[in-house]
């Protein structure tokens, strides 16, 4: 008997029903969301993680533990990663690495791009910097290649360098340039006002040499 209640215990819990505890513990793991950037990483706790290169750009829900640095896409597993408690180091899959390499040699293997790039080192540094900028590397090659056709080579050429100097990357740029270069500049008429004798006034420029000989002269009587 209990001396407070005054009910023996298997009498005062007789009506009272216990809930079988669940069968998974709650996710106490650490979950952020994350961009995967160009390097095919996300930035996590002063390290870089990789993903699948298909995931550049995405945004992907990272869940780390004191062991293992889990990355999602959605509610989908990506890859899963061994925590690293040090700084600025790359935890790097190799199947990751394999996979862009494989991407990358698809896309010089494309007649239209390999002809791009035989037009010299200045063009494979441009489409070096159209795949970092993750622009449309096909599609960008193939008006560039189209705009060759019209303007030349040369143009071209000339053209990619000047973009190179801003790091202004797509066809758009070289096709701004080209058509700036060489379409002529038109002369426009000076405006014509109704009184004809204003029409006539012409205004002597000023002569440097006269105000330089003032200076000149005011330095001397100074001295």
């Amino acid at each position: 008997m209990h001396q407070t209640t005054g009910q023996k215990p298997d009498e005062r819990f007789e009506d009272v029903n216990l809930k079988s505890p669940p069968e998974l513990l709650p996710d106490c793991r650490e979950i952020c969301l994350l961009k995967v950037h160009k390097d095919f990483a996300v930035r996590f706790d002063g390290n870089t993680y990789t993903t699948p290169p298909w995931t550049i750009g995405k945004k992907l829900t990272v869940k780390a533990d004191t062991a293992t640095v889990t990355i999602y896409h959605g509610s989908k597993k990506v890859v899963a990663h061994q925590r690293c408690w040090q700084r600025h180091c790359r935890i790097e899959n190799k199947a990751h690495k394999e996979q862009v390499k494989k991407i990358k040699k698809r896309l010089w293997q494309d007649r239209q791009i390999a002809a791009f790039a035989s037009l010299g080192a200045d063009a494979r540094l441009y489409l070096q910097g159209l795949i970092e900028a993750k622009i449309p590397i096909k599609k960008n090659i193939s008006k560039i290649m189209d705009l060759k056709n019209e303007y030349g080579s040369a143009a071209i050429i000339a053209a990619i360098q000047k973009t190179l100097v801003f790091n202004a990357y797509g066809a758009d740029y070289i096709e701004n340039i080209l058509y700036q270069e060489m379409t002529p500049k038109k002369h426009h008429a000076p405006v014509k006002l109704k009184k004809n004798d204003l029409n006539h006034i012409t205004l002597t420029e000023p002569s440097l040499e006269e105000y330089d000989a003032h200076v000149l002269k005011r330095r001397k009587k100074d001295d």
